[in-house]
């Protein structure tokens, strides 16, 4: 499961599609996110992705996970059917 995934995987092997961390690289530098906070950010993504049916996360799973992870609203659609 993604739960499962070292971090280390995420990052470096199950790669999200060009430009989806962008938002969450921003937090990092930030310092609004942690980095074990992008890991756990990286799987919730995954497990967004996993359920729209996409073969790797987007920007808009980044940011669903992000709001999840944050509460900061970032524009991604939360409401039900919207994955």
């Amino acid at each position: 499961t993604n739960s499962e995934v070292p971090g280390h995987e995420l990052r470096t092997r199950l790669l999200a599609a060009p430009g989806a961390l962008a938002a969450a690289e921003r937090d990092l530098e930030r310092g609004l996110l942690t980095a074990r906070g992008l890991d756990r950010v990286l799987r919730v993504a995954w497990t967004v992705a996993d359920l729209r049916g996409a073969p790797r996360p987007e920007a808009r799973d980044v940011a669903v996970a992000l709001e999840l992870r944050t509460g900061i609203h970032r524009g991604a659609p939360m409401e039900a059917g919207a994955l």
